[in-house]
């Protein structure tokens, strides 16, 4: 967890690293992912810039949500058959 609703995950017996935003603790919206071997971790500038982000995503509505995912802007990835 690097706070403000910003956590970073290890992927791909972890040669990966995935930036994850939290909204409300009910969606995870991944907005970047890196190879380890190119980059360390993100800069702290990055991670300001991250987490402003998160907040932003945490204003906004269950309306705003579906409309994102309707227009594109946002995919949906479902965990077996729960939507």
């Amino acid at each position: 967890h690097l706070g403000g609703g910003v956590f970073k995950k290890r992927l791909h017996k972890n040669m990966h690293r995935s930036i994850i935003l939290a909204k409300g603790g009910r969606y995870w919206i991944y907005v970047y992912l890196f190879a380890k071997k190119d980059q360390a971790n993100i800069e702290d500038d990055e991670l300001e810039d991250f987490r402003t982000l998160a907040k932003s995503y945490a204003t906004l509505s269950e309306q705003q949500i579906a409309q994102l995912l309707e227009d594109k802007d946002l995919s949906e990835i479902c965990h077996g058959a729960q939507k």
